[in-house]
């Protein structure tokens, strides 16, 4: 009896554990950050929040976006793909002075049929930085050419 007590409740933690709709990594590109998603509807549109570094300026910074799923494409039997595309927000501060901007982000994703998610996108943006109190504008992350970034998350 025990057993079985102790096998269903394990089963119910993995089945719960496996609709869990949060996502946890890193994502690369002109920058290293750690990665959180969590999906807020049942169309699989998300949340992503972002906390990096970036090393050429030594800059910390933050990032939100708000991403809504396009389209789903059925490009394999196994796993799930995702367009998706959506507003974001960063904010950002260095030694000398702080930056923030807002533009979109837009990416593919594949979650694998394991809880393993990789993705790249572009986060292109317009923003603003103050550096010893000179205000000045500024393209954002990837708004010279679209850098893309690669991501690579624990789906839990």
């Amino acid at each position: 009896m025990k057993r079985l007590i102790i096998t269903v409740i394990f089963a119910l933690l993995a089945l719960v554990a496996d609709a869990q709709p949060r996502a946890l990594g890193v994502r690369a590109g002109l920058e290293y950050q750690a990665s959180y998603q969590h999906t807020l509807s049942e169309r699989g549109h998300f949340l992503e929040v972002d906390l990096g570094y970036q090393l050429v300026s030594t800059t910390v910074n933050v990032a939100c976006a708000y991403n809504f799923v396009v389209a789903r494409p059925k490009w394999a039997q196994k796993g799930q793909w995702g367009v998706y595309v959506g507003p974001a927000v960063k904010a950002g501060f260095a030694g000398v002075g702080y930056c923030v901007s807002a533009g979109a982000q837009i990416g593919l994703e594949y979650t694998f049929e394991f809880p393993l998610q990789i993705s790249i996108d572009t986060r292109p943006a317009v923003g603003m930085a103050v550096i010893n109190r000179q205000a000045s504008l500024y393209g954002g992350e990837s708004s010279l050419g679209g850098v893309p970034c690669l991501s690579i998350r624990y789906r839990f």
